[in-house]
């Protein structure tokens, strides 16, 4: 039974998503549809969410071109102007053993001008924090509530928190869209090596930073050489004339090294999703991966969900989204999660709904079941 730690998320208000609830959502999860269902919706309303802790609403505003391009077009007027979330998890505090149970609601409204902002936290199901416009209270053991005055009404209270787990998990959440062809071209000397960009345009820096840790290096290498037969070696190197990081790679046989954009997109593309996977933040934080597949050789999608399986964990969920069947059916049903489109509106449902087993499905696979809409959550196509 996979371990489902993420009990309840909610969302409204946010592109092709009206109101979705998903619950019992397990650390390494993947949501599967067609193309136009929703799936990257999904992941951009939790990036809206963590560029809003981090920054504030005109940060996640500005990360996702204003509230024109994030609105659910089912909405009109007022409504149209405001968004939520939701999210109920148990995750680890620091030396503690036994799960702490978190719930936390934003709720923004007025979205295009001034916002209200409210936000509430609950631990252990009493309330520590109650945020309401620019007022928030700061309450110990649920009972001793204390005003702690006034508040920046466009930022988050949750970083004054730092030690929460949940402050922590948003805070460092990151989605990727690997796009292997802007890792082609040395990285310009001003790139920012501290961790791995959205589209993986900073691989050779990132990777530069990472010689020096020998253990994350020796991973890589041992993954890069199951997944991609042949790599020997993979280096970086600065560029005398300009400065920039180049990225290089060596092949059994074959005596020099020779530079990224003579390699295949799919090498550079596995490379870059090994990165975002074993040089993720420490601590809490999600990592956000979009059709991790292309160009991949069906093997090396099987070992790197093995990989991904491996190193997802209450407190540093991986997931994924993916309309490819190699994907599904490598996977266990816990950690299958239907994506479809109905009436213009996201919905979601867990593949093992209903108590489902897999041997309630043999002898089919489990790609067999999804391709077929057996389960009923949509056509993948």
């Amino acid at each position: 039974m996979t371990e489902k730690t993420i009990r309840r998320l909610k969302i409204e208000n946010f592109k092709s998503i009206d109101s979705l609830e998903v619950k019992g959502l397990a650390p390494f999860s993947v949501f599967a549809g067609a193309n136009g269902s929703g799936k990257s919706n999904f992941f951009d309303a939790l990036d809206f969410v963590g560029l809003f802790v981090r920054g504030g609403i005109e940060i996640a505003l500005g990360g996702h071109g204003g509230l024109a391009n994030i609105h659910s077009a089912k909405r009109e007027g007022a409504d149209s102007k405001t968004f939520s979330f939701e999210i109920e998890c148990d995750l680890l505090q620091q030396q503690e053993e036994t799960p702490t149970a978190f719930h936390y609601s934003l709720s923004i409204d007025s979205l295009d001008s001034d916002p209200n902002i409210e936000e509430y936290l609950y631990v252990n199901g009493e309330r520590s924090i109650e945020r309401i416009r620019s007022k928030f209270v700061h309450c110990e053991n649920g009972t001793e509530c204390l005003l702690a005055g006034e508040f920046p009404s466009i930022y988050s209270v949750l970083p004054h928190f730092p030690i929460h787990p949940l402050t922590k998990l948003l805070r460092n959440l990151h989605v990727y869209r690997i796009e292997p062809t802007d890792a082609k071209e040395p990285d310009k000397s001003d790139f920012n090596s501290r961790q791995l960009d959205r589209k993986g345009h900073n691989l050779a820096s990132v990777l530069n930073r990472l010689e020096s840790d020998q253990e994350i290096r020796e991973e890589i290498l041992d993954w890069m050489e199951m997944i991609v037969p042949g790599i020997e070696n993979i280096q970086t190197e600065q560029q005398r004339l300009d400065g920039r990081i180049a990225l290089l790679f060596k092949e059994k046989g074959i005596e020099k090294p020779f530079p990224a954009h003579l390699v295949s997109d799919g090498t550079r593309h596995a490379l870059s999703l090994l990165v975002a996977v074993l040089d993720a933040p420490s601590g809490c934080g999600m990592t956000l991966i979009e059709e991790p597949e292309r160009g991949l050789h069906p093997k090396a999608i099987y070992e790197l969900i093995d990989l991904m399986r491996q190193q997802a964990a209450p407190e540093n969920p991986i997931w994924l989204t993916t309309h490819s069947e190699s994907v599904v059916r490598v996977l266990n049903l816990g950690e299958l999660i239907l994506v479809d489109k109905v009436d213009g509106r996201t919905t979601m449902k867990q593949a093992d709904a209903g108590n489902i087993s897999q041997e309630d499905l043999d002898p089919l696979s489990l790609d067999e079941v999804w391709l077929s809409n057996l389960l009923a959550g949509g056509l993948p196509w």
